[in-house]
């Protein structure tokens, strides 16, 4: 069952609405399916070559003598298309076959790592190629996340959802663990061009997988969403979500802050005596292995602590971690410093991903994604070039302690603040229900829609009305209404109207499609209070817009509507609209 992150929560369900989530399920059971599993194989490979390519990038920077800066920009370059292009993409995932965008985007990627390799070969590989380089195949990367997250609930059943994320999280950190030992290994024997084709060749492993994967694709009955109406669709769900907009400020603050582990390694790494690129993977490996290690222990964490709580724990935690390793000089404390920080790392970035996974609905899932990956990798970003930029003037070290710090002070700032239970039941589709079409000739894309609802509320009954529609509001707002109103008939004391606009009839449309259990039960309950012996009156009116041109400077049909006699023929624009003002027609 969702429960309210505020005083104000996006759900207000009865507690016998949403039966109870089983809390005995396995995190490897999602292992059983056959697709999720070659799928998980074939990715763990590209890990691999991700994190073997890591060691091989950042070694190269460090070896040619460049700045702190610039060792901090390889971060900033992997994590720039994800903050710029995720929410463009996002759409993109939401209303094409995500598993072709992610075979797109694959193809993209493994382009960057082959011009990587060829110029790796030819001798030609500067600090500065190389960060052009990761920044293509970040673009290609930026493609591919927002439709690979969504595609998780393609893969497993509902009930595995958390689990399977889980699942790709130690997938992830498993590479962390033994990819840089292996990039280390072979940047030592063979040197970095090796490693670059390596990559490569994991790559087209996960392409093969993603290829030969078939599955029934959900049939669409409305056309996809343009580009801009997509972008606005999700700006206006996040608007009303107070999940969402949660998790992103949260996700944001907390990868300002943990950016300094994974920038700052590789100085650190280096600035010890006797560092070389082996000191620096056998320190990635540490993180990974504490991510590892503390896997199979998030879920019941999470069931005890609560997400909200595991997450504040995990980055107080990880704070302690990186004072740590700025005031340690000894790997005996440096070493078991980094796998407390990998447990910590897979504790609150999975929580946070399970959290927008079960949440949020499917229609609007990727996007939500992207936005939640475009909040955190902007914290990754700009904290990055900022301790990049206190390491070349302040020293590695004291980076890391002022990253700490900082940690610690914003974990406990938001240690208030509470997510919901994860439970995705209620965000199941509802029976679809259906508007009839006007009769007469209009454009479905033009113009706009209102709909209005007329109820029949006792006097008794006011206080709890006006209770029950707060959260409709937020629902109608969320699933794609542009404005929101309820209005009391002054003469017929118990007729009360809600009417909101809708931008067009393709998104009124869309509206009924997004409908969730969660939010019929909730106009069900508004439902329940009208005393009328027949359901509460629902009306269309579409505006004169939508009216077509029969050519160039034509004038427009007549428009019939069904909206009511004493409402002006534009009403569909603005409820609030002078019906005596003259409006120049187009």
């Amino acid at each position: 069952m969702l429960q309210p992150v505020s005083r104000q929560s996006d759900l207000t369900l009865e507690k016998t609405a949403v039966p109870p989530r089983p809390d005995n399920v396995s995190t490897w059971a999602p292992l059983s399916i056959p697709a999720f599993r070659i799928i998980w194989m074939a990715n763990l490979f590209a890990n691999l070559g991700v994190w073997a390519q890591s060691v091989a990038a950042a070694w190269v920077v460090t070896s040619a003598q460049a700045s702190p800066v610039m060792v901090a920009m390889i971060q900033v370059a992997a994590a720039a298309p994800l903050v710029l292009m995720s929410i463009v993409t996002g759409v993109i995932a939401d209303n094409y076959d995500r598993r072709r965008v992610m075979l797109f985007g694959l193809f993209i990627e493994v382009l960057g790592g082959v011009f990587i390799t060829v110029i790796a070969f030819m001798g030609l590989l500067t600090p500065t190629l190389l960060i052009a380089s990761i920044l293509c195949v970040s673009v290609g990367g930026a493609i591919t996340t927002p439709a690979w997250q969504a595609a998780v609930n393609e893969q497993v059943p509902r009930n595995l959802v958390s689990s399977a994320v889980l699942l790709n999280s130690v997938n992830y950190n498993a590479a962390r663990a033994i990819g840089p030992a292996i990039g280390g290994m072979l940047l030592a024997a063979l040197g970095p061009a090796w490693i670059f084709l390596l990559n490569v060749l994991c790559f087209c492993t996960l392409i093969w997988a993603l290829w030969r994967w078939r599955r029934a694709v959900p049939e669409k009955h409305l056309p996809p969403e343009r580009l801009w109406e997509g972008i606005k669709a999700a700006i206006h769900f996040t608007q009303y979500s107070s999940v969402t907009r949660l998790i992103m400020l949260r996700s944001f603050i907390f990868g300002i802050s943990a950016s300094a582990i994974w920038a700052l390694l590789p100085l650190l790494a280096h600035d010890h005596p006797g560092g070389n690129a082996s000191l620096y993977g056998y320190m990635l490996g540490g993180l990974g292995v504490g991510a590892i290690a503390a896997s199979t222990l998030v879920n019941r964490a999470r069931r005890r602590l609560g997400s909200s709580r595991l997450i504040s724990v995990a980055a107080m935690t990880l704070g302690g971690v990186m004072l740590v390793l700025g005031g340690a000089n000894t790997l005996w404390a440096m070493f078991p410093a980094l796998i407390i920080g990998g447990s910590c790392w897979i504790a609150a970035v999975a929580s946070y991903n399970s959290s927008v996974q079960i949440l949020v609905p499917d229609w609007v899932k990727a996007r939500a994604l992207a936005l939640y990956q475009t909040a955190l990798y902007a914290g990754l970003t700009m904290g990055s070039f900022l301790w990049g930029h206190m390491a070349e003037s302040l020293g590695t070290q004291t980076a890391l302690l002022m990253a700490g710090s900082l940690l610690l002070v914003s974990s406990l700032v938001l240690l208030p603040s509470r997510l919901p239970e994860l439970d995705s039941d209620s965000l199941m589709g509802a029976p679809e229900t259906h508007t009839e079409a006007p009769d007469f000739d209009f454009d479905p894309a033009r113009g706009s829609v209102m709909v209005t609802i007329e109820y029949r509320i006792d006097a008794d009954q006011v206080r709890d009305f006006a209770r029950a529609v707060r959260p409709l509001r937020r629902l109608r707002l969320r699933n794609g209404a542009k404005r929101w109103s309820l209005y009391r008939d002054i003469e017929t004391r118990d007729l009360w109207q809600e009417v909101f606009l809708v931008p067009n009839w393709l998104q009124h449309l869309r509206m009924q499609d997004r409908q969730t259990l969660a939010d019929r039960a909730i106009i069900e309950r508004v439902a329940a209070m009208h005393i009328g012996t027949e359901p509460p009156r629902t009306r269309h009116g579409v505006s004169y817009r939508t009216a077509r041109y029969e050519g160039e400077g034509a004038t427009l049909r007549p428009v019939q509507t069904t909206a009511r006699d004493d409402q002006a023929p534009w009403a569909g624009e603005d409820p609030h609209a002078n019906p005596d003002s003259p409006r120049p027609g187009r």
